[in-house]
């Protein structure tokens, strides 16, 4: 592998997680096994939407499905996604903070 094909794979991996949906899936299996009828009443959408993107993240190594008779059970099969999706939340949550206060007082300072 030369220096390039490790960034390819990097940005591979980045575009399957892509997807709001596919964050929400990634979040809720992040401490258990759901089977895709669970996801589906889960999130509130078609068998068919959420097959698509399981099988997206399933292509690109972020999930694990095991079938357990006519059922297929996803998991996380990266032990670190979950902390990383937590930091990323709380990231995020101080830049809305801070925004949040930033638009305070400029709205303050125009009235």
């Amino acid at each position: 592998m030369n220096y390039f094909d490790i960034f390819e794979l990097k940005s591979d991996f980045m575009k399957a997680l892509a997807h709001p949906l596919r964050i929400r899936i990634i979040e809720i299996l992040s401490d258990k096994k759901m089977s895709v009828s669970e996801i589906c009443e889960l999130l509130g959408k078609e068998q068919a939407i959420i097959s698509k993107h399981l099988g997206v993240l399933k292509n690109n190594g972020i999930l694990k499905a095991e079938k357990v008779g006519l059922n297929v059970f996803y998991s996380v099969d990266i032990c670190c996604l979950p902390n990383f999706l937590e930091c990323l939340n709380r990231i995020l949550e101080e830049k809305i903070t801070k925004t949040s206060k930033n638009v305070k007082i400029i709205m303050k300072n125009l009235s």
